[in-house]
Formats: C-alpha cells, sequence, structure tokens
C-alpha cells in the first residue's frame, strides 16, 4: 500500500543573499532597489519600504508503495501561519509644538488577532479545490506532473489515475519561497491642526514570526498530516531624522535591529501552544487580508498636538 511517512520526506531550508534592508524613497526620487519603479506604490509623501530575503525550502519526498497503486489526487504543500505581528510607526513634526502621530496595525481594533493563516498573496476560488480537502496550503493548488516545472510547485496534487510506477516510488520535489516586505508613508499630515501640520518619520518597527510546515494528505478524505516544519522571523527596527535639506534620514538608534532567523528543522508540526491546535483550522483570518484591513482602518492612527512618548507594547 502506498505511504508517505517522515522518514520519506527531506526538508531543506535556505534564504537568498539579498539583505534585511530599508529603503527611503523620497518623493520625485527612485528607490535605488527598484529603479524602474515597478514595485513601489504611488504614495505622495514618499515611502519607506522593508525588504527582506527570501525564506526558501524545498521538500523532497519519496513515495513508495507497490506497482499499480493508485495515488491519484494526493496532495503535497507548504502551510504557513503568522503567529507574531509587530507593526507601529511614529511620525514627529520638526517641533514639539507640530505634533506626533502613531499608527499601530499590530493590535485592536485594526488587528482584532494575532495568529492568521498565510497565503502567496490573494489565492482566488477558482485556485482552489475544495473537493480534495481543506483549503489551508500556502500556495493554489496545481496539478503535479512533468508539465509543471519544479520551480513553481509551492503545494499541488497528483492527477487522477496517477499509480506507482514499476520502480515502486515517485519522486516529488516541493518548493517554497517568502520574502516579507511592507511600505508606509514618509510623511503624514497631523489633522490636529489647521491646516494640518507636516510630521515626518521618527522611527517603526515591523516584526513577523511564522510556522512554515510540510504537509501531506493521503487522497480526499484522509486527514492531512504534517511531515516537517520549521519556524523563522523577519525584523525590521530603525530610528529616522530630517537632514539639512528636510529629507528623513536612517540613523543609529537603541534597540536598533535588522535581521532574518531560520530554525532548525522538526519532524511533525512545532510543539508551540500559540498554534499547535490551529494548524488546519479553516477559520482562520487571511494574513494578507488582514494587513489590508489594517492599513484600511482609520482608528489605527493616533495624533496627538505635541510629541508622545507613545505606548509600543500590545
Amino acid at each position: 500500500m502506498a505511504d508517505v511517512t517522515p522518514d520519506d520526506v527531506v526538508l531543506v531550508t535556505s534564504r537568498s543573499t539579498d539583505p534585511v534592508a530599508i529603503n527611503l524613497i523620497h518623493v520625485g526620487r527612485r528607490d535605488p532597489a527598484d529603479p524602474r519603479g515597478r514595485r513601489a506604490p504611488i504614495l505622495k509623501n514618499g515611502a519607506v519600504r522593508l525588504v527582506a530575503p527570501e525564506v526558501r525550502a524545498t521538500a523532497i519526498v519519496n513515495l513508495k508503495g507497490a506497482p499499480g497503486d493508485d495515488v491519484g489526487l494526493w496532495r503535497f504543500g507548504f502551510i504557513q501561519l503568522k503567529f507574531i505581528t509587530d507593526e507601529w510607526v511614529h511620525y514627529r513634526g520638526v517641533t514639539e509644538a507640530d505634533g506626533s502621530m502613531f499608527l499601530a496595525l499590530d493590535r485592536p481594533p485594526a488587528r482584532p488577532q494575532q495568529l492568521c493563516r498565510d497565503s502567496n498573496g490573494t489565492i482566488g476560488r477558482f485556485e482552489r479545490f475544495p473537493f480534495l480537502g481543506a483549503p489551508v496550503f500556502y500556495g493554489a493548488e496545481t496539478a503535479l506532473s512533468p508539465l509543471v516545472p519544479i520551480g513553481t510547485r509551492a503545494n499541488g496534487f497528483l492527477p487522477l489515475n496517477t499509480r506507482i510506477p514499476a520502480g515502486g516510488a515517485i519522486p516529488i520535489t516541493i518548493l517554497f519561497g517568502d520574502s516579507p516586505e511592507r511600505f508606509h508613508e514618509l510623511t503624514m499630515d497631523n489633522p490636529q491642526f489647521t491646516p494640518p501640520r507636516n510630521n515626518i518619520l521618527y522611527s517603526l518597527y515591523s516584526g513577523s514570526a511564522y510556522a512554515t510546515m510540510f504537509a501531506v494528505q493521503k487522497g480526499p478524505g484522509n486527514p492531512i498530516v504534517v511531515m516537517k516544519s520549521f519556524q523563522w522571523n523577519v525584523r525590521w527596527r530603525a530610528h529616522f531624522r530630517t537632514d539639512a535639506a528636510g529629507f528623513a534620514q536612517q540613523v543609529p538608534g537603541r534597540g536598533d535591529v535588522l535581521d532574518v532567523n531560520i530554525s532548525h528543522v522538526v519532524t511533525g508540526p512545532p510543539n508551540d501552544p500559540r498554534f499547535q491546535n490551529s494548524i488546519l483550522d479553516t477559520t482562520l483570518p487571511n494574513c494578507v487580508a488582514v494587513i489590508q484591513a489594517a492599513f484600511a482602518d482609520k482608528r489605527a492612527m493616533h495624533t496627538s498636538k505635541r510629541w508622545e512618548d507613545w505606548d509600543v507594547t500590545h
């Protein structure tokens, strides 16, 4: 009888050579990492772009069985949960009389909860095949066949009537990649004043922690089983001041950090009570939708007529 166990899966993690970085895009200037302006959103007040290397994983599976065993519609793929989000930005006026602003995207009301299910962008309803099982995987469903290049396989299923060949095994390679990034305004207009006064980027922190799991479903109706997993995080913490020309520039500050960290690979899911019972929970909100809603929530912005020592904890 065909089977896959954790011993039949090799999971290898890596990262691209790109640095964790902060790029300031001033009005009328291009992002140095994006000279053609293809990725930067159009922000009237300039932007700060937070970029990270791509965290990668390769799952090499040896699907074994007796020749002729039917393995049609078996699913293979990555599941990713985001269980920590820190996301705030502090703006200050040129003088204390110009006030300050604090954008809090990592706590209520903008973000009702921390845990969410991550995905490779917004995945449309026709890119999921719910008849195969719970739609919990990171990417869109893809038929695993010689016609699908290995480099595009975030997850997928074996076509109907796929059978174990005479050699007794089918090798399958599934790839994963994620490179978080974020954009924020360089300056904001403080509505506490009439007319509004310009507040400039003063400090920020953006941090995310993920649990990434390779899982297998041995045909429709069978449970989805996590074979191997790892955790990783990325952090941007920085301070800024204006130069003589009035442009925000990054300066050294207490607690500043730019890093990405990848754990070792473990068998099965991570043993973490924050999310171990939610891995297959289809009611979890989608991380992409959560951050989009947070940015759109006007209650995330706090304003004052003076410089505030905002409470950054949550």
